[in-house]
């Protein structure tokens, strides 16, 4: 059975971002939430007889930040599965991808959420949430947060990942990337040097039951730690911020992630559809793409190729 699925792209309502521990990691605390389906990647799974293997297709598969298709999260999630299950997997993983890289939205690590998802679906394995949760785990960066495919806290390392009570709204946006990608190990370098000692710890989310009111409550008392790192050593960033402040209507704007990808929130679908449109207008060369923030559950159900 060939199964499709929507790997959409991952979103930092806030990060915060404490000092280095001794192992070098930092511990952080975030509202992530996901794009619809204008704002995704897809995976597909072709059964067949040949080794497993991934074909890269789409705008963005001869980007040279993509490297290996062999070296990609999406082999690794399969060979994951492998691992955990003892099946002989064969057949061919295909990638058609749209989503920026090394961009802040977690773009392979939604591609590789959606193969642990797809591989349990199309391979009829009756994996647990809680199993595939622990394969995720040790893939690294947003995997978890990606293959819960839902508004969650992401604390820790990324790796636990908790719910959100109440959920927070469904939120008209606008996605934008210059096309200059932002390596997270750098920008993490270029945080550490700037942020010296400072104190952490993790915060309840905006709980507002008015879409306006939460939104001012986010851009009041909420911040991207990772923000100044990144528009010091990408200037795109301060660009995309600086035009995004500029489109009519917008309420909040931020970077995500470690960027270099933005974002800004509206309080309209057509708001939000008349900013992407002019951004595009403005810069022709840029990814820039209206969405809707929230829940990814309707992307995350297996489709037919």
């Amino acid at each position: 059975m060939v199964l499709s699925l929507f790997a959409p792209a991952k979103i930092n309502l806030y990060l915060h971002v404490g000092p280095p521990r001794a192992d070098g990691r930092h511990p952080l605390d975030s509202l992530v939430v996901f794009a619809d389906e204008r704002v995704a990647d897809i995976i597909r799974y072709v059964p067949g007889p040949e080794p497993l293997c991934l074909i890269v297709s789409g705008p963005r598969a001869g980007e040279a930040e993509l490297g290996d298709p062999q070296d990609n999260l999406v082999m690794q999630a399969a060979e994951a599965v492998i691992r955990n299950t003892e099946r002989d997997v064969t057949g061919r993983l295909e990638l058609e991808k749209h989503l920026p890289i090394a961009a802040g939205i977690g773009g392979g690590s939604a591609d590789a959420a959606a193969t642990l998802r797809v591989l349990n679906r199309a391979l009829d394995l009756r994996l647990s949430e809680g199993e595939l949760m622990d394969i995720a785990r040790p893939l690294g960066g947003d995997v978890p947060a990606c293959l819960a495919g839902k508004p969650v806290l992401m604390r820790g390392d990324g790796d636990r990942i908790e719910p959100v009570t109440p959920a927070p709204p469904v939120l008209n946006a606008v996605i934008v990337n210059s096309g200059r990608p932002c390596p997270t190990g750098a920008v993490f370098q270029a945080f550490d040097q700037l942020s010296g000692e400072k104190s952490f710890s993790e915060c309840s989310p905006p709980s507002a039951s008015v879409v306006e009111d939460w939104i001012s409550e986010l851009s009041e008392n909420y911040r991207n730690d990772l923000q100044e790192a990144a528009r010091k050593l990408v200037p795109e960033v301060d660009l995309t911020l600086w035009r995004l402040s500029r489109c009519e209507g917008v309420r909040h704007v931020a970077m995500s992630g470690s960027g270099a990808t933005c974002f800004g929130l509206f309080l309209s679908a057509e708001e939000s559809e008349q900013a992407a449109k002019a951004i595009s207008q403005d810069f022709p060369n840029w990814f820039a793409r209206p969405t809707l923030f929230g829940l990814a559950g309707f992307d995350l159900r297996p489709r037919h190729a």
